[in-house]
Formats: C-alpha cells, structure tokens, sequence
C-alpha cells in the first residue's frame, strides 16, 4: 500500500483498490463508485478512459452509460473540480482523463503548511528510547513483530467501509460453515449488538481531531483512574499492541494489558481462569461459535484487521501421493480445515496441541508435507528457506467486549472508547514510526513473536 499525491489530496491506494481519498489530514467523502472511477483513472493516467472501459470494470458492458457520468460528476464535486476540469478532463469520444500532475511524495510544505503527519507527542522519553534500543538489539523477534505491525495496518477495515463490508460477510459465512458442521448454534444463543462502523471524524491523524477526541472521552479517561481497562490481546495483534501503548501514553488511559494468550484458543482459557476482560481482541470463532469457556459473555463490536493462516510446504521432490499436514489446535484452524481453503485432498491433517510439539514435528516433515502456520511463525519457517508458500486463508481480529459494558452508564463509556480507540487507530497508522516505538514498549509481546516465530531458545525449535 503507498500514497499518490495531486493538487490538494492524496490517495491510499494497493494494486487492487483505492482505499481513501484525504485533504491534509481530513478524509474525503466519497463512496465506494467514485472511489472505483478514481483508482482506474489513476491507473491509467494520463491516457483517457473510454466510457465503455468504465462500465465493464464498475458494472457490465451493457449497463447504462449515464451511470459513468454521474460517478464522475460524483466524484469531481468532491475533488473540487470546477468548469476548468484541473483533475478530470472530459474527452470528447475518448472517455475521461486524469490530468493532474500524481506524485509519490508529497509537496514541500508552502507559508508553514505541513503536509507530513507528524505525532504530537514526541518529548524525548528515556524510557522508550530505553525499550527501542533494547529492542531493535532483539534480532529476528523484533524484524518479525515490525513486519506484523504494518501487515495488521495494511489489512485494517476500520477505516475501509468496503473491506470492513467484505469481513462482516466472511465471518458470518464462516460462522453458518462451523454452525451447520458442528451442530451448534452459533451467536443466536446472546443478543446481538449492531457492529460499530467508526465515524468519518475518527478517520483522521490530524492534531486538532486528537485533541478533540480527548475532550470527548473525559469520562472514559477520569473513570480509568480509579478502575483501570483490562483489555485481552493476542500477542501476536502487533497493531493492537502497538495502539493500546499509544492510548496509555498520549491520553493517560489506564490500562492493564494482558499478553500472554499465545493462540485464540489461550486467550479464551483465560478469560475462564482470572479476572473478565472488559475488551477483547481475538480471533472471531472461539467466541461467536460456541462460547467456550465462558466467552458467551462477550459481545462482538467490529472487524479491526484481517491476517492470514498460510499453508506451507515441506521443499523437495515429494514422494508417493499422500501428504502430512500439520494443525495447530490453538490456532481454531477448524474454518480452514472444514472449507478446505487451499488445501489439497491428498494432505491427512493431524492436529498437534501445543506449539513445542508443532515445532518439533515440522523439523521431521518429509518433502511435499504441509503445515498450517501464522505470522510469525509462517516468516520464521520461510527463513530458513525449507518451506514456501502453498496458500493463505484470510481471517479476521474483531474486537469484542464485555455484556456488563452494554448496560447503564458504562454503555456511555464504552461508546467513548469505541470512538477513542478508531481515531487513535488512525493516528498510529499514519504515524508508523510513532507505531513502532510504543510497539517497542512491550517487550513481553516481542518475546511472544520470538517464541512464536520457531527461532527462539528452546531445544525443540528451529535455530537460525
């Protein structure tokens, strides 16, 4: 993902899609068809695009050719783009170009106007230039968990209403899947909350929405004083990590962070064995399929990004036809195995259930075998260059909360950390580095990605 800058905007786009259009540091509002015609016309800058083009990409051939100049018009009211067409200019027979001047970086700042993002607190703290240093100085645990980091942003719907669309619908699908395979029922058994979708004003990084965002979150803030958040995060949610830290140090949240849950599976086991978590980060199946362990107790608030269980194979020539496949149990790889997501029908899962013994067994896979590993442990395999990827399975990391905080006055702060929590999102995702020092600041969740990734000190895992 990079960004494209013209005129007074600049556009997050991937090979695939534009994923928003911003003025400075404000989001532009535009919706998903004009979003489409803009990252086309990029694509093909300057040449024009015919109007036939247009409609085969956004609809079908036959499709109605006024529908193209709507979108256009749609989409030059929210560039600004007057009579003189500086960004999109009609061409008689030919279509519509894009004729404003698209850079890679943004222009230098004119009269005092910054156009970069820069983080508003950056006072020097010995603490976390300490925790930087020490962490930089970790090796391969620390590439891997920066690695994780901007993979996580890369693939947050949070701010995408179209992706955050597309994971809403790949998890109830996977959800019914699981349902009707394993004979439970699913999230009927407790209410359901309507799924937060973050406000536009929480789309930006921009100092002055921050310090709005603080003024309205005053009782969240004042309350965690006396009764600190527990929030449950996966050790390997980097961006999460990364965020939480980011809250307790720009807005003075009071948190207690757990960490130690290794796989989803973990993570519920402890919300089973110690105190309830008021916020969870985890996969979307242990809680929303059947409860285990108490996790009916948590409500499901929104999709915050997708990562990947990739299928790694065993490099060599295979012999005979049948193929070993490892599974992790803690990793619930129950959606995967069930829809045979990139899996062949000559692989024989067997299920492992812990890591250690996952790790010992991969060392005695024979060529043409498979596992089924995340990150880090996907990257820690493919370094030392004995595996290579067969596939990847898209999953999910909602955030869910606690039924408690749905009723009377914590209903009222839950809201504000739901709005506290998407713009500060937002304000580490655009300022990575800013991300990547509170990230540093957790040196627990980097032991967990150098353990997690099969190259930490440990007789049964890989060494590098």
């Amino acid at each position: 993902m990079h960004r494209l800058y013209f005129g007074e905007f600049w556009a997050e786009v991937d090979e695939a899609r534009c994923h928003g259009v911003f003025r400075g540091h404000v989001p532009v509002a535009l919706s998903d068809v004009p979003r489409k015609v803009l990252f086309l016309l990029l694509q093909q800058r300057p040449r024009p695009v015919v109007a036939k083009d247009l409609l085969s990409e956004l609809w079908h051939p036959s499709a109605n050719a006024s529908n193209i100049a709507k979108q256009v018009r749609a989409l030059r009211i929210a560039l600004g783009d007057d009579e003189t067409q500086r960004y999109i200019r009609t061409l008689n027979k030919e279509g519509y170009a894009f004729v404003m001047p698209v850079a890679d970086a943004p222009p230098r700042a004119s009269s005092g106007e910054a156009f970069e993002f820069v983080a508003t607190d950056r006072r020097f703290d010995p603490a976390a230039a300490a925790n930087l240093s020490a962490a930089q100085s970790a090796g391969i645990g620390w590439s891997l968990a920066k690695e994780k980091l901007l993979k996580d942003f890369r693939g947050s719907c949070l701010h995408d209403l179209e992706l955050l669309s597309e994971a809403i619908e790949e998890c109830e699908a996977r959800i019914q899947l699981l349902t009707e395979q394993r004979q439970v029922r699913g999230e009927g058994r407790s209410p359901l909350e309507p799924l937060f979708v973050p406000p536009r004003d929480a789309w930006s990084s921009s100092p002055e929405s921050n310090a709005e965002a603080a003024s309205r979150v005053s009782d969240l803030i004042e309350y965690s004083k006396t009764a600190p958040l527990v929030i449950n995060v996966g050790s390997y949610s980097a961006a999460c990590i990364a965020v939480m830290q980011s809250l307790r140090r720009r807005f003075g949240l009071k948190t207690r962070t757990d960490f130690q849950g290794l796989s989803g599976r973990q993570q519920v086991l402890s919300l089973y064995h110690e105190d309830a978590a008021d916020f969870l980060f985890a996969p979307h199946v242990p809680v929303l399929l059947v409860g285990d362990y108490g996790a009916l107790d948590y409500r499901r608030i929104t999709p915050v990004h997708s990562y990947e269980q990739v299928l790694l194979r065993r490099t060599g020539a295979a012999k005979g036809k049948k193929r070993r496949l490892l599974v992790y149990k803690g990793g619930y790889p129950e959606e995967q195995l069930l829809a045979r997501a990139s899996i062949p029908e000559s692989a024989e899962p067997e299920m492992v259930g812990s890591l250690e013994k996952l790790l010992e067994q991969v060392r005695d896979l024979a060529p043409g075998d498979m596992v089924i590993a995340w990150q880090p442990l996907a990257s820690g395999l493919e370094s030392k260059n004995t595996f290579t990827r067969h596939g990847e399975y898209r999953c999910w990391v909602p955030l869910y909360c606690h039924k408690r905080w749905h009723r009377g006055a914590l209903r009222t702060l839950k809201e504000q950390f739901l709005q506290l929590f998407a713009s500060e999102w937002a304000y580490c995702r655009w300022n990575d580095e800013w991300a990547i020092e509170c990230l540093a600041m957790e040196p627990k969740a980097l032991e967990s990605f150098t353990a997690g990734s099969g190259l930490g000190p440990h007789p049964g895992w890989l060494r590098p």
